[in-house]
């Protein structure tokens, strides 16, 4: 029997044992079925208000019959309600993140709170956007919450969990759990969702990069390709790494890089790369430039005027990349 189930039960006897004594002060003393009910109330509760009217012999022996039935029933209720609270309460926590999550708009989804997931979360953060969790390992998910962190427990593969997380309003979504066929699912569902998201999954094996990318993935990482490169960044061109890194006043300063769009209501639109000065005003530097029909020139010429869809990409720091944010005025 379920707590809902003993609940009822308890209150329906609790109810059945009131009528029954108030018909029963009723029968015995001759009263009026008010003051019948009155009686009964404040004996089975035992708040001790005393008798409200004489009772013979048989009102006293029906007294001791229900202080003795009636407050074992109201502790059984009690505790029962008591039970419901608590066994309702993860139902409220999660009707309550539901709610939360349902108020996001172009936020970001991380599937899977490994190591790998974990990081790209916290990137996700301290870039000030919204982001979602959802992973299937209730430690994991306990970690999410901990961290503080939007969780949704779950499986990221089924597409009724990903929509709990705001697939339909997402900006971005980020396919990390740790087997490569699961993010292949992933990226298949959310695809299929929406042919806008820009979805970035992780690989484990080499051969999963291209069936990610023939799924639907924009861009695919693997971990440990990417992690021996940069060893070998480290030891073979250590100008390369201090670029990349550059430690400054006993910290270390990573270069980030980032792309804006350039439409027709930004300060930038038909100035040329020269007359612009992004590199003097704000410390960043171009290094790319995407043409709206999705062409990359890399290393642009400084007469390369900006036109209405195109796309700056340039490094620097997250001051400097600010800085070429309010440049463009668009964001």
């Amino acid at each position: 029997m379920t707590a809902e189930q003993r609940f009822l039960v308890t209150g329906f006897l609790l109810l059945l044992l009131t009528v029954a004594g108030m018909i029963g002060y009723v029968i015995i003393e001759d009263v009026s079925y008010f003051d019948a009910l009155y009686m009964t109330i404040i004996t089975v509760s035992t708040v001790g208000f005393g008798e409200i009217f004489p009772l013979g012999t048989g009102g006293r022996a029906l007294s001791i019959v229900l202080v003795v039935l009636g407050l074992g029933l109201v502790l059984y209720t009690a505790v029962g309600a008591v039970e419901i609270f608590f066994a309702n309460q993860p139902n409220r926590r999660r009707k309550a993140l539901d709610r939360e999550i349902s108020r996001l708009r172009e936020h970001y989804i991380v599937a899977g709170f490994g190591r790998v997931g974990r990081n790209a979360w916290g990137h996700i953060v301290e870039a000030k956007k919204p982001v979602v969790v959802i992973d299937n390992d209730p430690d994991r998910v306990e970690a999410a919450t901990q961290a503080g962190a939007l969780v949704v427990g779950g499986d990221a593969t089924r597409r009724e969990t990903l929509e709990r997380a705001g697939l339909s309003r997402a900006a971005g979504l980020v396919a990390s759990v740790a087997k490569d066929s699961d993010n292949l699912v992933i990226v298949l569902t959310a695809r299929n969702e929406r042919s806008d998201l820009l979805i970035t999954a992780r690989s484990n094996e080499g051969e999963a990069e291209e069936k990610l990318v023939l799924a639907g993935a924009d861009r695919v990482v693997a971990p440990p390709k990417v992690g021996g490169h940069r060893l070998a960044s480290l030891v073979l061109h250590r100008e390369l790494a201090d670029f990349v890194d550059l430690v400054h006043g006993g910290r270390t300063v990573e270069f980030k890089v980032e792309e804006f769009l350039i439409d027709a209501t930004s300060p930038l639109h038909g100035v040329t790369l020269r007359d612009s000065e992004i590199r003097g005003r704000s410390g960043a530097m171009v290094f790319a430039v995407e043409d709206p029909g999705g062409g990359l020139i890399v290393n642009p010429d400084p007469g390369l005027e900006f036109a209405d869809g195109v796309r700056v990409v340039a490094i620097g720091t997250d001051d400097q990349l600010s800085r070429l944010r309010t440049l463009v005025g668009t964001g």
